[in-house]
C-alpha cells in the first residue's frame, strides 16, 4: 500500500506526494487494536499484581491528591480543542465533507488557527506548570526500568512481580514522550503551513508539501495515541478512574499501587484520633 496521494502542482510536471492517505490512520488504529487484544488475552490468563514492598503513607493519611484542578481542567479542555481541530482540519483534507459557511463570517481556516493557538498556549502553560509543580514525578528513574522489566516478563508469561509506582508508571511516561513528539510535530508543521497560508512568510512549495505530509501523519498519530489512552483508561480500577474527576485517591488505593518514598502527594484529609476523617474544614 502506497501511503501517499499524489498530484501535480503549479511548479512541477511530476506527480508528488501531497497527502498521507486516511488508510494510514486505520493502520495505526489497527496496531492499537492488536495491542489491546494482546493485553486483554494476557489479563484473562491472570491480572497483574504489585509487590507488597514499598513505603506506606503515614498511618493517619486518609485521602491524597492525585490530580490538581488545573491538570483536570486541561485534560477536559484539550479534548474539546482536539475535536474542533480534527473537525476543522477535515475541511482542508477532504473539501466538501464538512458543512459551510459558518456563522459570523468565520471560515474553517480561522477556526482551525484559533483553536491551534489555544492548543499551543495551553500545552506550553501546562508543561511549564507541570514542570514547576511536579517535575520529579515525570522524570525517568531507576524504579521505572524495574517496572519495565517486570511488565515485559508479565506479557511474556514469565514469573514477575510489578514494583509499586511513583506518581506515574513507565508506560505513562513513555506515552507522554510520544505525546510531546507528536505535539511538537503538529505545532512546528502547523506554524509553517499557517505562515505560508496567511501570507506572512514565503515558503517554497516543496517545504510546504513536506510540512503538510508531517501534519497529516501527526494527526493520525494523535488518533492512535488517544485510542490507546482510552483503552488503558478502561482497564483502571474504579478508584483510579474516579480520581480523574475528583482529583483524589483514598489511602487504600495509594497503598495498593504506590510507594510513599517514590511519591509523597499532598494529603487532603487525615484520620483523627477517634477514627473520624478530618478534611481540614
Amino acid at each position: 500500500m502506497d501511503p501517499f496521494r499524489y498530484a501535480k502542482n503549479f511548479y512541477s510536471t511530476d506527480a508528488l506526494p501531497q497527502q498521507v492517505i486516511w488508510q494510514v490512520a486505520l493502520l495505526l488504529l489497527s496496531l492499537v487494536a492488536i495491542m489491546a487484544g494482546i493485553v486483554l488475552i494476557r489479563r484473562a490468563m491472570g491480572k497483574p499484581h504489585r509487590s507488597a514492598k514499598g513505603a506506606l503513607p503515614p498511618p493517619n493519611v486518609a485521602v491524597v491528591e492525585r490530580y490538581e484542578i488545573g491538570a483536570r481542567l486541561w485534560h477536559v479542555g484539550v479534548l474539546g480543542i482536539l475535536l474542533v481541530l480534527g473537525f476543522s482540519g477535515l475541511a482542508f483534507f477532504a473539501p466538501g465533507t464538512v458543512f459551510s459557511p459558518l456563522p459570523f463570517g468565520l471560515t474553517w481556516l480561522y477556526v482551525h488557527l484559533i483553536f491551534a493557538a489555544m492548543f499551543i498556549f495551553g500545552a506550553v502553560f501546562h508543561a511549564i506548570k507541570a514542570g514547576y509543580v511536579d517535575l520529579r514525578s515525570m522524570m525517568f528513574n531507576r524504579g521505572d526500568w524495574q517496572e519495565l522489566r517486570a511488565s515485559t516478563k508479565y506479557y511474556l508469561g514469565q514469573p514477575y512481580e510489578l514494583p509499586k509506582l511513583g506518581k506515574y508508571g513507565i508506560w505513562n511516561k513513555l506515552f507522554h514522550v510520544a505525546l510531546i513528539i507528536t505535539s511538537l510535530t503538529m505545532i512546528v508543521s502547523g506554524i509553517y503551513l499557517s505562515l505560508d497560508t496567511l501570507g506572512w512568510a514565503q515558503i517554497d512549495q516543496n517545504t510546504h508539501r513536506q510540512q503538510r505530509l508531517l501534519h497529516d501523519l501527526g494527526t493520525y498519530a494523535f488518533l492512535a495515541l488517544i485510542a490507546a489512552h482510552v483503552f488503558w483508561l478502561f482497564l483502571k480500577k474504579s478508584g483510579q478512574v474516579k480520581a480523574m474527576v475528583t482529583g483524589k485517591i483514598e489511602a487504600d488505593t495509594f497503598i495498593e499501587n504506590h510507594d510513599w518514598n517514590r511519591w509523597k502527594p499532598h494529603v487532603v484529609s487525615q484520620i483523627a484520633d477517634k477514627g473520624k476523617v478530618d478534611d481540614g474544614k
